[in-house]
């Protein structure tokens, strides 16, 4: 009997770790691989899903995929929520820094694409760009605080726990290149294109999708009495 008891016990706390696991009509290890203890980047509100793009600047996969990432973004559903997470692999590495100090200084729209473009296509940005020349580079950017850019990139206060969250993000998410999407912190979605990254990211958010509560369907008015005749 306590051998019975002891395994209903594991099976108990096994169950729902393996239901986790596994997502509706999709397969562990084609779709997404799942990560053990994964965490979403950001805390999000109950029933939002976060899909996150793990990117690195100096990337040209990384440079292809941002603007296909973009537009699918803005077809996700209600429930799912795009965030971008830098790869940090080096705390004085000025291309995370400079992603969280353009955040700080509202320049991040603006500045995301000409980043990527001003390495990869232009090349007016040398992949081993330092802060000075990338910060020369900004205050030459139409719509860039250059100013707050500047403050923003000396602020080790509020940059080292930022980048500390990112760097932790994809070391708990194995994260083993770039471009990555880890959705709600638990599924890595995998892929051969990006079409396919982008499809099954796709599914995994579907997948996640709250359940809808089942409409009360309305009783019938109970019918009246039929008067009586005179």
């Amino acid at each position: 009997m306590r051998a019975l008891l002891l395994s209903l016990a594991l099976l108990l706390t096994i169950a729902p770790a393996q239901a986790q696991r596994v997502l509706p009509g999709l397969t562990d290890g084609v779709q997404y691989r799942y990560v053990d203890n994964g965490q979403p980047y950001r805390p999000l509100p109950p029933g939002m899903v976060e899909v996150a793009e793990v990117f690195a600047y100096t990337c040209p996969h990384c440079a292809h995929f941002s603007p296909m990432l973009e537009a699918w973004a803005k077809q996700l559903p209600a429930h799912a929520r795009l965030v971008l997470v830098p790869g940090v692999y080096d705390r004085d590495d000025p291309w995370p820094r400079v992603f969280f100090a353009a955040q700080a200084a509202k320049s991040l729209p603006v500045l995301h694409p000409r980043l990527f473009a001003a390495i990869h296509e232009t090349g007016e940005l040398p992949r081993n760009a330092d802060a000075a020349q990338i910060l020369a580079f900004a205050s030459r950017v139409q719509g860039s605080n250059a100013t707050a850019l500047k403050i923003a990139m000396a602020n080790d206060a509020k940059l080292l726990p930022q980048l500390k969250q990112a760097y932790e993000f994809g070391a708990r998410s194995q994260i083993d290149g770039t471009p990555s999407l880890i959705v709600a912190g638990r599924y890595v979605i995998l892929g051969n294109s990006y079409e396919s990254l982008l499809g099954n990211a796709r599914a995994v958010v579907a997948a996640l999708a709250p359940k809808q509560k089942p409409k009360a369907t309305a009783r019938p008015a109970p019918a009246k009495p039929a008067s009586p005749r005179s």
